[in-house]
């Protein structure tokens, strides 16, 4: 089965509202399954919008669960967007695309979560431009990659104007796992001012040793760990 869903949404002029989405495969045979959804964003001046996706594989198959949302965002002047995502389990591929055009005092706000396990494989890609004056985008990922799963993270903020962007990228790797990271960041402005930071590392051993001090098994200290890092 391949899904492919279309969703336009258009914020009228100082409109405010929430918006929550969840996706979902669902496979109990050897047929893979596959849902695209493509989701579109206008918000026009002081509009505000918080936006909920919630992404989640199910099914006892051997089939391949594959979720490849396509996100397009335009901020108008003084809008702005916050958008809350996350994935915590049970899909096998992802590849997650989110483009974006941000005017004059608009602001973005993303902040995603990401757990990958077994064979798994996710792709994150966000690629956003500050085009007008004064606008700024803070965009935030923590994932958690484990067994010999494998995530990349790619991001590109490109500041055209007076700006401010943020991306950050921490990770937490548990057994074979990979997680590649490659900001960039292009300044176009001699005002634009772009930071990236990235932490990629294992659990610290001391932070089981305390959970464990407190009765927990180790697993259930690193789950305890995970949950507090992806909440």
């Amino acid at each position: 089965m391949d899904d492919l869903v279309y969703n336009d949404f258009y914020i009228g002029e100082g409109a405010e509202c929430t918006i929550v989405a969840g996706c979902g495969v669902h496979t109990d045979s050897h047929e893979a399954v596959r849902h695209n959804g493509i989701h579109r964003f206008f918000l026009e001046k002081n509009s505000k919008v918080k936006y909920i996706e919630k992404h989640v594989g199910t099914g006892e198959g051997e089939g391949i669960r594959s979720i490849d949302p396509v996100t397009e965002i335009y901020i108008g002047e003084d809008a702005f967007l916050e958008m809350d995502t996350s994935q915590i389990g049970g899909v096998d591929r992802a590849n997650r695309k989110t483009t974006g055009t941000i005017e004059a005092r608009g602001k973005l706000l993303v902040r995603e979560r990401l757990l990958t396990e077994g064979e798994q494989t996710a792709d994150t890609y966000f690629d956003v431009e500050l085009k007008g004056e004064d606008s700024s985008a803070d965009i935030i990922s923590r994932s958690v990659a484990r067994g010999k799963s494998r995530q990349t993270y790619t991001s590109t903020i490109t500041g055209s104007a007076r700006c401010s962007g943020h991306s950050e990228c921490d990770s937490i790797i548990d057994g074979e796992a990979i997680v590649d990271a490659a900001p960039r960041l292009n300044a176009h402005h001699s005002d634009a001012a772009l930071i990236h930071e990235a932490a990629i590392g294992k659990i610290a051993g001391e932070q089981i040793l305390k959970l464990r001090s407190l009765g927990l098994t180790e697993q259930e200290a690193e789950n305890m760990i995970i949950e507090g890092f992806l909440s």
